[in-house]
């Protein structure tokens, strides 16, 4: 039976998860959440959705590929999040959108991870990402079992009524993620290499004499910021002595094939 997991990454977080969980199964294709995507039935036994929580929720181009795919009435549909502050309900808030295309969700696993949003805080400190990985490692197997045998399982979920609560916020906090690249600069140490622009993945930044310039468009995915060879490119103005972040075992060779 043939699986795919639809993904959507950054820092390569996401990716890791998706990529970890196919190796325990098999038959499992990765494909790339892209904002250019063409949205033909998607024919496959299990489908599992992969993507970091943004503001207790989805990406937006999460939630547009989610009210664009077509799957099968028979689809054993799974979400995979990854999440770096508070996880709070954002699995409910993917099961009520499935649930508005009639589709169900039958699964929806959490797994925390090292977190990006570096704008607001710093890289967690080395021996905590490892903690982090470890808990990863064993978890994924175990998400494996299920999905081969289509358990239904829940939805991983934290705070209870304060996370439900958070949660209704989503909407207006992503109706305004577009314009948050007005906050994004390059300093000095840029020198136009444009790595920037070809990981972006939904094209919001153009190189105008050599330096990037942001379109407003942006799904604050933070891979610009923590992929630049030169950490030249700042969120506002704390990050220049913040850390930046990728996951250790995704390279940037891989995220610019997989951007291509």
């Amino acid at each position: 039976m043939s699986k795919k997991i639809f993904y959507f990454t950054g820092t390569g977080n996401t990716l890791k998860l998706a990529r970890d969980l196919a190796s325990h199964l098999t038959d499992t294709q990765l494909v790339r959440i892209r904002y250019d995507m063409e949205f033909d039935q998607t024919d496959c036994d299990a489908a599992g959705i992969a993507y970091p929580v943004y503001c207790f929720g989805q990406p937006n181009i999460v939630v547009n590929f989610l009210n664009k795919v077509k799957f099968t009435d028979k689809t054993y549909i799974f979400g995979l999040s990854s999440y770096g502050g508070l996880l709070t309900g954002s699995g409910r808030r993917l099961k009520r959108i499935l649930m508005a295309r009639g589709y169900t969700l039958n699964a929806g696993f959490a797994i925390n991870m090292p977190g990006n949003a570096t704008s607001l805080y710093d890289v967690p400190k080395q021996e905590k990402r490892e903690a982090m990985y470890a808990r990863e490692k064993a978890r994924i197997p175990e998400i494996a079992e299920m999905v081969r045998n289509k358990s239904s399982y829940g939805i991983d979920a934290n705070l209870g009524i304060l996370g439900r609560l958070a949660s209704m916020a989503t909407g207006l906090m992503m109706g305004k993620i577009n314009e948050s690249d007005k906050s994004f600069f390059v300093d000095g140490n840029c020198d136009g290499c444009g790595i920037c622009a070809k990981l972006c993945p939904v094209g919001n930044i153009k190189m105008t004499d050599g330096k990037p310039q942001w379109q407003h468009r942006c799904e604050c995915c933070m891979a610009c910021f923590h992929w630049c060879p030169k950490a030249s490119i700042q969120a506002g103005g704390k990050t220049k002595s913040r850390g930046r972040y990728h996951h250790p075992d995704v390279s940037i060779g891989e995220m610019l094939e997989k951007a291509s």
